[in-house]
């Protein structure tokens, strides 16, 4: 009888807490439980998940990249479902979107170092080495002067090359890069400026 009551009152209290959030809150919690997927994070009596792509604007491979059981992390709280009791959280929501302000951080011309992070039919991904880690395309006709049949006759994932920002597109979310016109004629001015600033 005694364990029923408290079941009740556990599911009321469940109930309660979970009427109690509001999307878009910032809250303080503490990472339970890590999956491939995503962390799991007690926000007061209340589990809920930061998937992977919600950890932070940077590329994370895995959760434990980021984080480890145990850590005290502010999330903010993305949505809530009541009937399932489900929340979903999110900690990159709190830092600033570099997406917002890709013409402040690049420029069309800029040389940039970067690592080859996967091939396809259509080029290679390569993310730009700085503090923002921004993943742009090597479109296939942009790995070379002479035609390529297949990204991998040019790199290979792990590679490290320099690259010229030839497309920056902040709604589409898109960064253009080029292997091929890293030493054009048509940059020479900006590159020697960038060579010896005033």
């Amino acid at each position: 009888l005694v364990d029923a009551v408290s079941l009740v009152y556990l599911d009321v209290l469940q109930t309660e807490l979970f009427s109690s959030l509001q999307e878009g809150s910032i809250c303080e919690g503490t990472v339970v439980n890590l999956a491939d997927f995503g962390a799991f994070v007690d926000i007061g009596g209340v589990e809920g998940l930061v998937h992977l792509s919600e950890m932070s604007w940077k590329r994370t491979q895995k959760p434990t990249d980021l984080l480890q059981k145990g850590d005290r992390i502010k999330v903010q709280i993305m949505s809530v479902d009541q009937e399932r009791q489900r929340v979903a959280l999110s900690m990159k929501r709190l830092e600033a979107d570099p997406w917002t302000r890709i013409e402040e951080l690049y420029r069309v011309g800029q040389l940039v170092e970067a690592e080859i992070t996967r091939l396809t039919k259509f080029g290679a991904f390569a993310r730009v080495d700085d503090d923002y880690q921004l993943e742009g395309l090597i479109h296939i006709s942009e790995l070379a002067e002479d035609r390529v049949e297949q990204a991998r006759d040019v790199v290979k994932p792990g590679d490290r090359v320099t690259v010229r920002v030839i497309r920056l597109d902040s709604k589409q979310r898109q960064v253009g890069l080029s292997l091929r016109q890293v030493s054009s004629d048509k940059y020479i001015e900006e590159d020697l400026a960038m060579m010896n600033p005033m």
